[in-house]
């Protein structure tokens, strides 16, 4: 299957190691202040960004261009002569980039690229591109690649919390908190990313240690059933403060009713921590496609 090549981008937080193993082509999203752009993970890092956050300054993000992607796939086209992309991305409900992929893949009429919306985003999106990535290698057919892709989309489930929720009030990725202003300030939201691929409110739990339980329990609940032989991949992903995420990690690792096929636990990617606040941590699972 050497002719097939898989693109994502940066808000699948993907650790770099198993990217450069399955070949997956990393397209950076922008980060912007002071009037400058900056591809992510190649011209900034994330200690800069999360500087400028707590220092107060306005930082926004942008999709990658159209001439990104243009240049992406031409080099595996052209140059490395793939003949079929999968390019699966972050959910068009929080980011334009799928578009970006969609407008740039009509340069190449001659290729089939396949731009995917995974309708989520953090390492729930990464799963996605890894499980695609291991099909290609395992010589999948199109028809099953394209069924373990819909199968992961569908089963994925996602949970975050943060410690402040003006970033991501203030980014207009999570509107709906502006209804429960008072109880924000006050409680940790958990939120989620729906079937529709839109960020939604889950509940309020009272601090900190509330809010890890919480992640845990979510995670806990789609494994109960006691004769349930399905394994789970997880990925737990936090901003500066890993501590919460080690904390996660512990009480799943040592829950014995949940079966864990593969745990990653990575940090969150800088673009998705300039709208949530470098405070984040949650999870996401999804059961292991059957072979």
């Amino acid at each position: 299957m050497e002719n097939i090549a898989i693109v994502t981008d940066t808000t699948s937080d993907i650790p770099e190691q198993l990217a450069s193993k399955y070949k997956i082509r990393v397209v950076p999203l922008y980060i912007g202040f002071g009037g400058k752009l900056f591809l992510e993970g190649k011209e900034i890092t994330s200690a800069e960004v999360y500087e400028k956050l707590e220092a107060g300054v306005k930082v926004y993000t942008s999709t990658p261009s159209v001439g990104d992607f243009v240049e992406v796939y031409r080099d595996l086209i052209e140059r490395q002569k793939k003949t079929l992309i999968y390019s699966i991305h972050v959910s068009s409900k929080l980011s334009a980039t799928s578009n970006s992929a969609d407008q740039a893949k009509r340069f190449f009429p001659q290729a089939k690229i396949k731009v995917i919306d995974s309708k989520t985003s953090a390492i729930g999106l990464g799963f996605i591109v890894l499980e695609t990535a291991r099909a290609i290698k395992r010589g999948e057919c199109e028809e099953r690649i394209a069924s373990i892709i819909d199968f992961m989309i569908r089963k994925n489930r996602m949970f975050a919390t943060f410690e402040n929720f003006e970033y991501i009030f203030r980014g207009g990725r999570a509107p709906f908190l502006g209804k429960f202003l008072s109880r924000s300030i006050k409680l940790k939201p958990i939120i989620t990313i729906g079937s529709d691929g839109k960020v939604k409110l889950k509940k309020f739990v009272k601090n900190k240690r509330n809010s890890i339980i919480e992640l845990y329990r979510q995670i806990r609940k789609d494994s109960f059933d006691p004769f349930s032989t399905v394994k789970k991949k997880i990925g737990i992903f936090h901003g500066t403060d890993i501590n919460p995420a080690l904390e996660l990690k512990k009480m799943i690792e040592e829950d014995n009713k949940i079966k864990i096929d593969e745990l990653i636990l990575t940090e969150i990617t800088v673009i998705m921590s300039a709208h949530t606040g470098p405070g984040i941590w949650g999870v996401s699972s999804c059961p292991v496609v059957s072979k």
